[in-house]
């Protein structure tokens, strides 16, 4: 074998290592892909979690209250929250204590839809649960006086109270 066979030898070689090591990296790059969706998913099941946790715990927490439980239940009965009118039925006291409870609230709601914005909570859930829930509490937080917050929340309370007032 000559030298000119030896070199095209090693270069078909070469060539053969250097699509080996493609294959591999792609294989890698694969599987990394897959390993960071698994995580994504995981976080995304945590965040759903402790989403569930903490609402779970404001709402028993609050029907437990002595001072939250009898006011809820008050604005229940007077149609709390779709009839904005029922906040009218509160005392001074009552009102500020419901109204520090929709701070909780809208504080919460703020967070998630920040979790949103970042790609954490899914469109379904977006468009379905979070819409209809924080509609449903926007009207309130306006006659509490509670459209503050982070701009692009307000923003969004905005719109949905738009979309609301024009249904």
């Amino acid at each position: 074998m000559t030298i000119i066979e030896l070199g095209a030898l090693g270069e078909l070689l070469g060539a053969i290592g250097v699509m080996a090591t493609l294959v591999y990296l792609a294989a890698q790059i694969r599987q990394n892909t897959r390993s960071m969706d698994d995580g994504k998913r995981l976080a995304l099941a945590q965040t759903y979690q402790m989403r569930a946790d903490a609402l779970q715990s404001m709402l028993v927490e609050a029907a437990n209250s002595e001072h939250i439980g009898p006011i809820l239940v008050k604005l229940t009965e007077r149609g709390y929250p779709e009839d904005v009118g029922a906040l009218d039925t509160l005392d001074t006291e009552e009102r500020g204590r419901f109204r520090q409870w929709q701070i909780a609230q809208q504080t919460h709601w703020d967070n998630l839809f920040f979790q949103y914005q970042q790609g954490f909570l899914d469109e379904e859930y977006y468009e379905g649960a979070f819409r209809e829930r924080v509609g449903r509490l926007a009207p309130i937080w306006r006659a509490l006086g509670l459209l503050n917050g982070r701009p692009s929340f307000v923003r969004e309370l905005e719109a949905m109270l738009a979309e609301r007032d024009a249904a």
